[in-house]
């Protein structure tokens, strides 16, 4: 019984050991974390900004793609669908560019 007794003993020194030496260890870990969740904030922030940005510029080109794939096909088919193709086109490109209620919309050719 003795010996269960030293390694006890023995097991919760080294324990205590541990235990002291993790301490500053773990005050270091907790004050980088504070450090890098600092630093992290404003950079999140700018990625956020950043991304609302090239969301809105894709719209915007989108819109412009679509004026001009709708002024082509009413081209190609000779102003014979411009009522239509004018319609699908300005309601995508609301839906692609809300902000700007002058987007470039196909034109109206006369009818053939």
């Amino acid at each position: 019984m003795a010996e269960q007794g030293k390694i006890t003993d023995r097991a919760a020194e080294l324990a205590a050991q541990a235990a002291a030496a993790a301490g500053p260890l773990k005050d270091k870990a907790t004050e980088f974390a504070g450090t890098a969740a600092a630093a992290a904030g404003p950079m999140a922030a700018q990625a956020k900004v950043k991304a609302a940005e090239l969301a809105e510029r894709a719209g915007e080109l989108s819109a412009k793609g679509v004026s001009a794939l709708g002024e082509t096909i009413d081209k190609a088919t000779g102003g014979k669908y411009s009522d239509k193709i004018s319609s699908v086109t300005a309601k995508l490109e609301e839906k692609l560019d809300p902000d700007n209620p002058t987007a470039p919309r196909a034109p109206k050719a006369p009818n053939a």
